[in-house]
């Protein structure tokens, strides 16, 4: 009787590939530069006018939310259970100094970047929620540590 070892057919293994962002959580920084300087066009019109500025495009609302979603899911801000606080905070900064927005100044590319801009801004503000939650908890574990809770 003769040995003959079995030899299995080896399959290749399936190349891992990543999950493709839907093109809706993407922010063309064209559109969006172009869309912020209309609107601070027309809001610092308004301003030197008396008037109350109007609203912000649902394009730009939309964009600024994005933006922020898309900044709460790096590895550096992803794991904190305030995720949502830190994103309405980013938002509300963005709507804040939206006005600030400077049309004149350009990048090294020679192009405006409303998007570097916006999020910059979220980043800050997603630290200034983290500093706030931080000292939140510590005045929690003091007072349950003096025993009166």
């Amino acid at each position: 009787m003769e040995f003959k070892p079995q030899i299995e057919k080896m399959t290749p293994k399936k190349k891992r590939t990543r999950r493709k962002k839907p093109a809706n959580e993407y922010v063309d920084n064209v559109e969006l530069s172009k869309a912020v300087a209309d609107y601070v066009i027309e809001s610092n019109k308004a301003i030197d006018a008396g008037l109350e500025p109007k609203m912000i495009s649902d394009y730009l609302a939309d964009c600024l939310l994005r933006i922020n979603q898309g900044l709460s899911k790096a590895p550096n801000f992803s794991n904190y259970t305030y995720r949502e606080d830190m994103v309405m905070d980013g938002v509300e900064n963005c709507l804040k100094a939206i006005c600030n927005y400077d049309i004149e100044k350009q990048t090294r590319s020679g192009k405006p970047n409303a998007f570097g801009y916006f999020t910059q801004i979220a980043y800050y503000a997603f630290l200034r929620r983290i500093a706030k939650e931080k000292r939140q908890t510590q005045i929690k574990h003091k007072i349950i540590a003096q025993g009166s809770v």
